[in-house]
């Protein structure tokens, strides 16, 4: 059961920079993906701002430019292979969330799909939209954040989610420990 966050708290969810899974398209229209995502991070909490970075040549980059929305899917370590098979296969071949076993809700706030068995959701209306290069930063305004009430009071317990990071070259690190000073 997962429990809805004030929007102002959305980036405890993802400041400790795990990879992700971003979900763009419109359930409605049956237009849908998911990208693994590693380049993220909040940037400003009022108003609520994420920063994403997507090639500009991928479907995602597409889907988010089309519907104007895009949600952040955090994942705990046991859902490598998912990561994995939504950062390595293309959407405009194969239906990822088949494919990953990972089941596309529409979400609270926007069309776009959430993942049901993603550990906490990140919900954004597209704000802003830079080019550089190759790559597309999509500036997403947060209008929903929600995550498993088991994982979160004041902030995400990273030792309980254990959420991975990529390290490049298909390496990741998972936490583990939540250390206070």
């Amino acid at each position: 059961m997962k429990k809805a966050l004030k929007i102002s708290e959305y980036y405890h969810l993802i400041n400790h920079g795990p990879c992700v899974v971003v979900s763009s398209g419109s359930v409605p229209k049956n237009e849908i993906n998911v990208s693994s995502i590693a380049w993220l991070t909040p940037l400003n909490d009022d108003p609520a701002l994420v920063i994403i970075c997507v090639a500009s040549t991928h479907y995602t980059s597409k889907l988010i430019s089309k519907y104007k929305e895009f949600a952040i899917n955090i994942f705990g370590g046991k859902h490598l292979k998912t990561i994995k098979i939504c950062g390595s296969v293309s959407g405009t071949k194969e239906n990822k969330f088949k494919k990953a076993g990972i089941t596309a809700l529409k979400g609270k706030k926007t069309s776009v799909p959430v993942i049901k068995e993603a550990l906490a959701t990140i919900e954004c209306a597209l704000y802003n939209k830079k080019e550089y290069d190759g790559i597309n930063l999509f500036i997403g305004k947060v209008l929903h954040a929600e995550v498993e009430k088991d994982l979160y009071k004041s902030h995400l317990n990273t030792a309980k989610a254990r959420t991975p990071h990529h390290l490049g070259n298909g390496l990741f690190v998972i936490d583990g420990k939540n250390i206070k000073i």
